[in-house]
């Protein structure tokens, strides 16, 4: 196939994977050729392996046959960074056999990947720490650009808010060293030039975010941003969670010592955890994979999201 028509029968594949079915008029419109075309690019495509089913009539539909082997699928440029952030996180937060298949799947990610596209996830890869689970998501695009930026020791400017609350934003002009993915959300670790300090910026509350021309050197010993992270008290968390679980102090710290958690022994078979939590709806997902019985104490916002989450699991079994 000559390179024009290479690059439509990919984004024909591009478009069936995106949406379960689409008419031959809809894919003609939308490549700007004749439904002729689409067509012998949806045979090229069959010729190589892609198992693409075919609804009889006028219209022509086409879609993905299901349950059948079909070479690989195709990712935009940020699906496949964030693939390997993925990847990358459940290889640094598991361990045995599931650890061992995500380093496997990010070998064969990184081998067939494009250079440029192969770097920016190797950037990534080296200048991101990873500690806890999180459910907080931030455009792949800013990730790799400020993971650029520490590679090549480049400063950062960005608009930022000065407490969490605040409607006016500040300029910041910063020295990045390391990115953080917490369970409280992604983080920049930098060098905070207008304040003389060293800071931990959240990126969800960063805007125009832009890579200046002037670089640094890097600044001797900097401060390891997971333990800022692990020495940020529970209380200045939005939402208070206190939950009394089953189970001996020595088992519990086990499973939440390494987050930001104040466990104590009501007794010997049961153990307070006193922490908090940026949205209330997050606390009922993080505490389901507790093998053992716990009770919700607190607060009031966290109780009601449990309620909201019992009601929904309730209806999905079809209980009232």
């Amino acid at each position: 196939m000559s390179t024009d028509t290479t690059e439509r029968a990919l984004r024909v594949l591009g478009l069936l994977q995106a949406r379960p079915g689409w008419t031959a008029p809809e894919l003609a419109r939308d490549l700007g050729v004749t439904t002729r075309t689409v067509r012998r690019d949806v045979d090229r495509l069959r010729q190589l392996g892609y198992a693409i089913d075919a609804d009889r009539g006028a219209a022509g539909g086409y879609r993905l046959a299901r349950g059948r082997a079909v070479p690989p699928l195709l990712f935009t440029e940020d699906e496949a960074v964030a693939v390997g952030v993925a990847l990358q996180r459940a290889a640094a937060l598991t361990s045995g056999p599931d650890a061992e298949s995500a380093v496997g799947a990010l070998v064969k990610l990184d081998a067939a990947l494009p250079g440029p596209l192969r770097e920016r996830l190797r950037d990534l890869r080296s200048f991101v720490s990873h500690t806890g689970r999180t459910t907080a998501t931030v455009p792949a695009e800013l990730l790799t650009r400020i993971a650029a930026a520490i590679r090549a020791r480049i400063r950062l400017r960005f608009s930022y808010p000065p407490t969490r609350s605040a409607q006016l934003l500040e300029q910041r002009r910063v020295e990045p060293y390391r990115l953080v993915a917490a369970e409280r959300g992604w983080y920049l670790s930098a060098f905070d030039l207008d304040r003389d300090d060293w800071r931990l910026f959240r990126l969800d509350r960063m805007s125009d975010v832009a890579v200046s021309t002037l670089g640094f050197r890097p600044r001797p010993e900097p401060p390891d941003p997971v333990e800022r992270l692990r020495r940020i008290p529970v209380d200045s968390y939005p939402f208070a969670v206190l939950v009394h679980i089953d189970a001996p102090l020595e088992t519990v710290s086990e499973w939440f010592g390494h987050y930001r958690t104040v466990l104590s022994a009501i007794d010997e078979h049961t153990t307070e955890l006193r922490t908090g939590a940026e949205r209330a709806e997050y606390v009922p997902g993080w505490l389901s994979d507790l093998p053992v019985p716990y009770r919700v104490i607190g607060d009031d916002a966290v109780r009601a999201a449990f309620a909201e989450a019992a009601e929904r699991m309730r209806a999905a079994l079809g209980m009232r």
